[in-house]
C-alpha cells in the first residue's frame, strides 16, 4: 500500500556484457499499434536497478548475475531536471532488454511541494521534456516512459489532483508527439489503492484517455504483519485481483503491466511460495503482458529488502518461474504484439 519515498544515491551507467546471455537489439516500435492481442505464452519479466553514476553496468550484472535467465525490462528513475539518461539506456539495451524510465514530476534536490503539475501547465518544463523527446527519437530504440507514476498515492506530491494530471499528462504527451518520438511507450501506473481512498482521489480518474496511453499498469506490495499498523501479509491476488479485473474491463485493448511488485521475507519460506503463487496468478491473466521486480534493498530507509536474492529460497522461487530460461518463439508479449500489428 504506501510505499516510502525512494531517496536515490550515486550509482552508474557503463555498458555491460552479461556471460552467458543471448543478447540481441530491442528494435523500435510504434506503440499505437502495440498489443492488440493478449499474450500467449509467459509474461515478460524486468527487475528494478537504481541508477546514479557511472558503474551502473557493473552494478545491473551483479544485480542480474544470481538470475536464471536475463531481464527483458529494466526500470530505473529521473526526475525533472536530468538530461535524457542515454547511459542507462545504452546499458539496459546492451544487455538485450528494454529500459523503463520512471519520470518522477518534482526536483530531487529542492523542496517537493505540490507545485510542480501547475508549473508543467505552464510550460516551465517544455524545452526539458522536447529535448527528451529528440534524444530518446535520435536514439532510435525503444524505451517505456512510466510518468507521474503512482499518482493517487499521497507520498508523492502530484497526487490528489485527477483533473491537473491528467491535463498535464496530455501537454507532456504533447510535446513527445510533436517532436515526433513514436519509439516511446507511456506507461500509466497508479499504484493498486488510492491513498487516501475518497471521492477526489480515484485512480481510474487520473486516467489520460486510451490515445495518449500505450500501456496501463499497477503497482502493489506485500508488506507483511510487520510493518506498520495499516498492513497485514496479502497474497498477490489480494493485492492485484480487484484491479486488475477492472484494467481489463475498462482498457481492454491496453497491455497491462505489474509495474513495480514484490513482497517481504519472513524466513519461514512464505515468500518463494508468494512468488510461486504471483507467476501462477499472472498466467492465468494473458492481459498482463509484463511484471516489474522492485530489486532493491530499503531496510536503511525503514523499508524491507526487497531484493529477489534476499533468501536463497525466493531467488530459487524466482529463477524456477519469471526468470525461467524460455525457448525462442515461446510467445513472448513482443512476439504477440508483432502477431497482433500483422493481422490489423
Amino acid at each position: 500500500m504506501i510505499r516510502k519515498l525512494l531517496v536515490i544515491t550515486p550509482i552508474g551507467a557503463a555498458a555491460c556484457l552479461i556471460a552467458g546471455w543471448t543478447l540481441f537489439g530491442s528494435a523500435a516500435t510504434t506503440n499505437r499499434d502495440r498489443a492488440r492481442s493478449p499474450r500467449s505464452g509467459p509474461p515478460e519479466w524486468g527487475i528494478y536497478q537504481i541508477y546514479g553514476s557511472r558503474d551502473y553496468g557493473e552494478r545491473l550484472a551483479a544485480a542480474a548475475a544470481p538470475l536464471a535467465s536475463r531481464p527483458q525490462y529494466v526500470m530505473f528513475y529521473r526526475d525533472l531536471t536530468r538530461p535524457f539518461p542515454d547511459l542507462p539506456i545504452d546499458t539496459i539495451h546492451e544487455m538485450g532488454a528494454t529500459p523503463i524510465v520512471s519520470l518522477e514530476l518534482w526536483i530531487w534536490h529542492l523542496r517537493r511541494d505540490r507545485t510542480y503539475l501547475d508549473q508543467i501547465l505552464a510550460g516551465r518544463f517544455d524545452r526539458l521534456l522536447k529535448k527528451w523527446a529528440a534524444d530518446a527519437k535520435e536514439d532510435g530504440r525503444r524505451v517505456l516512459l512510466r510518468f507521474g507514476f503512482e499518482m493517487n498515492g499521497d507520498w508523492f506530491s502530484w497526487s490528489q489532483e485527477p483533473a491537473k494530471f491528467v491535463a498535464a499528462w496530455r501537454r507532456a504527451h504533447g510535446l513527445f508527439e510533436e517532436v515526433g518520438a513514436t519509439n516511446v511507450e507511456w506507461v500509466w501506473a497508479p499504484n493498486h489503492v488510492s491513498c487516501p481512498d475518497v471521492p477526489g482521489n480515484v485512480l481510474y480518474d487520473y486516467y489520460p484517455g486510451d490515445d495518449f496511453v500505450d500501456w496501463v499498469g499497477v503497482d502493489g506490495y506485500n508488506w507483511g504483519s510487520d510493518h506498520d499498523e495499516w498492513h497485514t501479509w496479502q497474497t498477490f491476488d489480494e493485492i492485484f485481483g480487484d484491479v486488475l479485473d477492472e484494467l481489463q474491463r475498462r482498457y481492454p485493448k491496453k497491455p497491462v503491466m505489474i509495474a513495480e511488485f514484490g513482497s517481504v521475507t519472513d524466513g519461514s519460506g512464505k515468500r518463494a511460495e508468494w512468488i510461486r503463487d504471483a507467476f501462477r496468478q499472472i498466467e492465468r491473466r494473458p492481459q498482463v503482458r509484463a511484471a516489474v521486480w522492485f530489486n532493491f534493498d530499503k531496510r536503511r530507509e525503514g523499508e524491507h529488502n526487497w531484493r529477489i536474492d534476499a533468501t536463497p529460497e525466493s531467488l530459487a522461487a524466482f529463477n524456477a518461474t519469471f526468470a525461467a530460461p524460455r525457448a525462442p518463439g515461446s510467445g513472448s508479449p513482443r512476439e504477440a504484439a508483432g502477431k497482433a500489428g500483422s493481422a490489423d
